[in-house]
């Protein structure tokens, strides 16, 4: 036993009580809301702030003033530096731009310090609160806890030296939920770069670039008349990226891209349906292929866009094999309606995603 200085938690838990009820978005996801309330109404405990400098051992840690026998416990101490960061308490032009912050995003061993302690000290200084902590859960490996005593382990360099960073980022991606652990299966993660990145996204840019520079020699074209199936896919284009901003705002990433990845399948159903191989073999017809081709490239160009926070690189080469420049953070506000853009020619390149064989 030792004595430390303490901080006067029990003293907030009414304050941090009204306050999440106040705020239902305050903690997300509301499971992890439902745990800090529950530890509230179990009663809080005052906790030490300060741990003894022991004779003959190293100094370490910030002094607490006026008693050289004490420092500041780490947790406390480096919770402040989500303000100092941000210039507090000199830089107060800086300060008052950033804080209070949009949203502390923490893994769930965490929870306790970022909804309970922290609240509280801000409370103690009458500083306003981060407007919303996001608590996700941790990545498991074939289903088991990741853990270098165990050998149960992956070498995260090794898995984008083979697949590149994009494949990884989509699949960690994919299945990222905030309500619950994330597993890591090479199996699947083969499984889904096959199925997904390069039979129906790759093989859709491939597609639109082959017939494209077949039937038209490299010009993208106008858009002849169009009917019920260009009307149903520009609708789905315009629908999944208002979805996927909505699910992003909810932390649900995996849901945001699940919206996206429903155009690219069904952008490949457009074609399938439209069957631009037979209308180009049909004099009749040329002005309807001219649609179909324009279609499938302007859905593909909006498709690079949704998904450029997901896989960037895949994003500007998409972008590239259309004719248009690299995406830019002003792309999803300023170039993602339909027709926002005008094209010239493809550039036909390499494989978008090579399929893994082994």
């Amino acid at each position: 036993e030792e004595e430390n200085y303490f901080f006067a938690l029990s003293k907030y838990s009414d304050r941090l009580l009204a306050h999440i009820n106040e705020h239902p978005d305050f903690i997300v996801p509301a499971s992890r809301s439902a745990e800090v309330l529950g530890f509230i109404r179990q009663g809080l405990l005052d906790f030490p702030v300060s741990r003894v400098v022991r004779p003959g051992m190293a100094r370490w840690g910030v002094p607490v003033p006026g008693d050289e026998k004490q420092v500041i416990y780490v947790w406390f101490d480096a919770l402040t530096n989500y303000l100092t960061a941000v210039g507090f308490p000199h830089d107060t032009a800086t300060f008052e731009r950033y804080w209070p912050a949009d949203a502390h995003v923490i893994g769930k061993d965490i929870t306790r310090f970022h909804c309970l302690y922290w609240p509280a000290m801000l409370l103690s200084a009458g500083l306003p609160l981060p407007r919303q902590v996001a608590v996700h859960g941790f990545l498991t490996l074939e289903g088991q806890r990741i853990s270098k005593s165990t050998g149960n382990v992956i070498d995260p360099v090794e898995l984008v030296d083979s697949f590149g960073a994009d494949a990884v980022r989509y699949y960690l991606l994919r299945n990222l939920s905030f309500a619950s652990d994330e597993n890591f299966s090479r199996t699947a993660f083969i499984r889904h770069y096959n199925d997904e990145l390069a039979n129906e996204l790759g093989n859709l840019l491939n597609r639109v670039v082959t017939m494209i520079n077949r039937y038209r020699g490299g010009a993208i074209p106008s858009a002849g008349p169009t009917g019920e199936l260009e009307e149903d896919i520009q609708r789905a284009a315009v629908e999944a990226r208002s979805r996927s901003e909505a699910a992003l705002e909810r932390w649900d990433i995996g849901g945001s891209l699940s919206t996206i990845w429903s155009v690219v399948r069904q952008t490949n159903q457009y074609i399938e349906r439209c069957e631009p191989w037979k209308l180009a073999r049909q004099p009749d017809q040329q002005s309807r292929l001219d649609t179909v081709l324009y279609t499938a490239a302007e859905v593909t160009r909006l498709l690079a866009i949704f998904l450029a926070p997901y896989i960037p690189t895949a994003s500007n080469n998409i972008m590239h094999q259309l004719g248009l420049e690299t995406t830019a953070t002003t792309s999803w506000a300023q170039q993602q309606t339909w027709g926002s853009r005008s094209f010239t020619r493809v550039n036909a390149g390499p494989l978008l995603f090579p399929r893994i064989e082994n």
